[in-house]
């Protein structure tokens, strides 16, 4: 019996035959697929916060490129601000005390630099330039004008071989009047004074004229004629006249036109001048024909 039983063959069917392979390379191929599928989501995301870095620094440079296009047009547009003095600059720096800080307001600030503009503006429409017609031994540099002066300084400059002297008024500081003298390039006769500023005292030859009452005429005529702070015309210095006690006036004509030829041209002023030195040359002749 166990002999015909180990003789049968085995003829049932197994029906799973390959379906364990095909499950094991399923498994992989989704295992494959979902690892690239993250991989991709990873890289994905990088991109976008890359994308997202990206753009904010492009809306930081385009903020601050038309911050800098619009202060520029600005300032284009807009006058220039004057800068403040910098004694000023520390009077308006904030001062800590006791932890407190102190600042000057903007209305003082404004104040002060329209008051001081309006001083630099007032000091540069009192600046005048007087001729002076003087000897040619002279070599000094000084002028008799009236007042009375104290020199400070002397230099060379560039376009004048002559030095240029610096005075200041003999009532300094109550007096802010400063004078420069220098000769002329075109003729070393002529001396060229320039005063910036004004007096604010009268002439010390009107104080002795308005004194010395009891003087005679002639000094007093003297007194105002060197108290006339205009340009000194040098009318003595003249071709000789025949007459010591009558000068010709064709010829005190003649000889201004000369001397005042170069210097008419120049100055806009001179025919003020002019007039009055003509009419004190004038006065005094007729003083000398008494």
């Amino acid at each position: 019996m166990d002999q015909y039983s180990s003789s049968l063959v085995d003829t049932s069917l197994d029906l799973t035959i390959g379906i364990t392979r095909m499950r094991v390379e399923e498994d992989s191929t989704t295992s494959a697929l979902v690892d690239e599928l993250k991989r991709v989501n990873a890289e994905n995301k990088k991109l976008s916060e890359m994308l997202t870095l990206m753009c904010d620094n492009y809306n930081v440079l385009r903020k601050q490129l038309m911050e800098y296009v619009n202060n520029t047009e600005r300032d284009q547009v807009s006058p220039p601000k004057k800068r403040k003095s910098p004694a000023r600059d520390d009077a308006n720096s904030s001062a800590v005390v006791g932890g407190v800080s102190e600042s000057s307001s903007t209305d003082q600030d404004d104040q002060y630099l329209c008051k001081k503009q309006r001083e630099e503006t007032v000091v540069k429409e009192k600046v005048s330039r007087v001729y002076y017609k003087t000897e040619a031994s002279d070599t000094t540099l000084v002028v008799k004008d009236g007042y009375q002066w104290r020199k400070y300084g002397q230099k060379v400059t560039r376009d004048n071989p002559s030095p240029r002297a610096y005075f200041k008024c003999a009532c300094a500081p109550s007096c802010s009047v400063k004078k420069k003298v220098q000769r002329s390039v075109e003729d070393q006769s002529v001396l060229v004074a320039t005063y910036e500023g004004e007096h604010n005292h009268p002439m010390p030859s009107q104080i002795d004229s308005n004194s010395g009452l009891n003087r005679s005429p002639g000094a007093a005529n003297r007194s105002r004629s060197l108290a006339e702070p205009v340009t000194t015309i040098d009318l003595t210095e003249t071709k000789k006249v025949t007459s010591p006690s009558r000068v010709d006036f064709p010829e005190v004509q003649k000889l201004l036109v000369e001397q005042m030829a170069s210097s008419l041209t120049k100055d806009p002023n001179f025919t003020a001048a002019l007039a009055a030195a003509v009419t004190g040359k004038l006065y005094q002749q007729n003083q000398t024909d008494k």
